[in-house]
């Protein structure tokens, strides 16, 4: 676990480092990818779903957007 103020300094580090670029995030925390055009959902070694993370979140049958709406985390791409 990072403590607050630890954790602001990695996400201002990571989004200075993906700025004008494309990156690949593997990340356990939602939160995490919220910056994120794309996402990929992997669960037991298969793709579950991707495709633009606003369509997502506004689908309600899709799994990323279930998982926001119960605030769990998961192995995210």
């Amino acid at each position: 676990r990072l403590d607050p103020a630890t954790e602001q300094l990695l996400e201002r580090a990571i989004d200075r480092l993906l700025y004008g670029r494309t990156g690949i995030i593997i990340a356990h925390r939602l939160q995490t990818v919220q910056r994120a055009d794309d996402i990929l959902i992997l669960e037991n070694g298969r793709v579950l779903e991707h495709g633009p993370r606003i369509l997502l979140t506004a689908d309600p049958q899709s799994r990323f957007s279930q998982l926001l709406q119960t605030g769990m985390e998961t192995v995210l791409v």
